[in-house]
């Protein structure tokens, strides 16, 4: 029973000196990781890479590769320079042409004018004048581009004009239609029938005027002429102009006889030389 006694002392002895040593290990690690306050300090842990991060390989300077010598410098892909851009006037102030105009607005003046006329011409002259005025006459003719009602008469082309003279006798204003065709290299013909109105004597005298019976009477015309460029021409031009006796007078033939109806139809005539533009 001392015995038994005598090793429990023992024992007890052997544990808790087993336990001062181990205690006094636990006191002397934290005095090995202190930090400078005498606290545990757990930076140094904390800054260390993980084990399994990667570490790039440390890069070594570019060296500079210098060009040789009397090289130039490359400056890259030679562009042209942009034109400078203006911007244009507002439409307002550019000036228009007559075919721009024509154009925007869905017509052409020919699709109205044909042709423009003038001409100098011998004023009553020809095989059924009595040649009892004289003077030249000024002659200007618009002709229009032919409508299609007129398809079924083979196109003819209206036309207005008038004759001035210069010598005071009789002019003229005139209408009608005009039928023309072409022939070979730039020759043509044609033909006018119309009527016209005048400022002429009704009654004349003898010599000095005409006795034209009527103040509106018919007019025929005749044209032959070259056309050249396109667009221009020269023609021989020859009117006439009567009443075909429908006028008459009650008139005095200067006898004894008196007065008595008689017909007056002394046709006027006109030759000349005419040009034309053709729109």
């Amino acid at each position: 029973m001392k015995t038994s006694v005598n090793q429990w002392k023992a024992f007890r002895r052997f544990s808790t000196a087993l336990l001062l040593s181990v205690f006094a290990m636990a006191l002397s690690l934290p005095a090995k990781a202190q930090s400078w306050g005498g606290l545990y300090n757990m930076d140094g842990f904390l800054r260390e890479s993980h084990p399994f991060a990667y570490s790039p390989a440390p890069t070594q300077p570019a060296t500079p590769v210098r060009a040789p010598a009397g090289s130039q410098p490359y400056r890259g892909p030679s562009v042209a320079p942009r034109p400078l851009m203006v911007r244009p006037a507002p439409a307002s102030t550019q000036p228009m042409s007559t075919e721009m105009a024509n154009a925007d607005s869905g017509w052409k003046i020919s699709d109205i004018f044909s042709e423009i006329r003038v001409g100098a011409l011998a004023h009553d002259i020809g095989p059924f004048s009595a040649s009892d005025e004289g003077g030249v006459d000024a002659n200007f003719e618009l002709l229009f581009a032919s409508p299609g009602i007129f398809e079924f008469m083979w196109s003819p082309r209206p036309h207005l004009g008038v004759s001035y003279n210069s010598s005071g006798d009789t002019s003229q204003a005139y209408l009608g239609l005009t039928w023309e065709w072409s022939f070979w290299d730039g020759w043509f013909a044609g033909f006018s029938l119309g009527g016209m109105a005048h400022d002429g004597h009704l009654v004349g005298v003898d010599g000095e005027s005409k006795s034209l019976g009527c103040r509106f009477l018919f007019r025929e015309s005749i044209n032959a002429g070259f056309r050249f460029a396109k667009r221009h021409a020269i023609m021989v031009h020859f009117d006439h102009s009567s009443n075909a006796s429908l006028c008459e007078k009650n008139t005095s033939d200067g006898t004894t006889n008196g007065r008595h109806v008689v017909t007056l139809n002394e046709g006027l005539e006109n030759v000349g030389i005419r040009y034309g533009y053709m729109f």
